[in-house]
């Protein structure tokens, strides 16, 4: 131990190594031990999930819908109102620009897709946005249906493994769980951070700071943790049931229209339906006032001038 300028207390450098190589041991301690306890987690997790959707069974129109679509209701309330026409239990009266005026038949609903569709009906009065918004996703109906699909293996939810649900009492336990291991994790390596920072400054080795602050920086992008990034998809099963049903035989004009609409919405709907506006028939050329009253019309001629200026 020496004093340094200013008269600050400078230690050994091999004081400084050895206190330096116990920090990096400790924090790559720490970091492995969080890591193995995060796979475990992470594993115990995964067990959880169902055995998953049988692969000969096939979906429903409005399941499809919602694989297809996860971004809104819009496709599978299109296939609820689809179906409600085709079957007359809604007339349409009219169309806009952006929506249709209806008169609705029958106002029991068969399902909860279409007591959510009749509702929004008795709310415009009959008239209804192809948008079908406001909705609300967390009502029972969307959230239901997006659940089963994750539960079948269908649908995946963001940063969760395949077959199980954002709402179950196990990820809610499991995310405590997480919480906490981050907070010891953060506490742990400030501390050994702090250390480091003390014994650089004692023994005026900034490099090896420098080089550990990097590493800890370094070292979880490197690493392969056992939660990694998960979004929001269909999984390799939810896919494949997809493209079965994509390319399942329609027999009926009816049938063939709700798998469009299941797939595509309302604007991907066959031109003949009455859903889909009819082109404008283009309009004759309006005649000339002089073809009206019947005078011949004026001749200009362009060609130049003959010799004189006259022709």
């Amino acid at each position: 131990m020496r004093r340094g300028r200013a008269g600050t207390v400078v230690v050994d450098a091999w004081v400084g190594v050895v206190a330096g190589i116990y920090v990096v041991v400790f924090s790559a301690v720490v970091m492995v031990c969080f890591w193995s306890a995060e796979e475990r987690e992470w594993r115990a997790l995964a067990a959880g999930a169902g055995p998953g959707r049988p692969s000969g069974q096939r979906l429903s129109l409005y399941e499809l819908a919602c694989i297809e679509n996860r971004f809104g209701p819009g496709n599978i309330l299109g296939v609820a109102l689809v179906r409600m026409h085709a079957e007359q239990r809604l007339t349409l009266l009219g169309r806009g620009y952006d929506g249709y005026r209806f008169r609705v038949e029958d106002p029991h609903p068969r399902d909860e897709v279409e007591a959510v569709l009749l509702d929004l009906l008795a709310g415009g009065r009959g008239w209804l946005s192809t948008s079908f918004g406001p909705y609300d996703l967390s009502v029972p109906p969307w959230r239901a249906l997006h659940e089963r699909l994750v539960t079948d293996g269908l649908l995946r939810e963001r940063g969760l493994p395949e077959g199980i649900t954002a709402g179950s009492p196990r990820v809610t336990a499991w995310k405590s769980t997480r919480a906490r291991a981050y907070r010891l994790r953060s506490r742990l390596l400030t501390g050994a951070l702090v250390a480091g920072a003390v014994t650089a400054q004692l023994s005026e080795l900034w490099l090896p700071l420098a080089l550990y602050i990097a590493a800890l920086a370094v070292l979880p992008v490197l690493s392969s943790p056992a939660v990694r990034t998960q979004r929001a998809a269909a999984t390799e099963a939810g896919k494949a049931a997809a493209r079965t049903a994509r390319a399942a035989t329609t027999v009926s004009e009816e049938a063939r229209a709700l798998l469009a609409v299941a797939l595509g919405g309302l604007s991907a709907l066959p031109h003949l339906h009455p859903f889909v506006e009819p082109p404008r028939a283009s309009s004759p050329p309006a005649a000339s006032r002089t073809a009206e009253r019947g005078e011949e019309p004026q001749r200009i001629i362009n060609d130049p001038p003959g010799v004189g200026g006259l022709l």
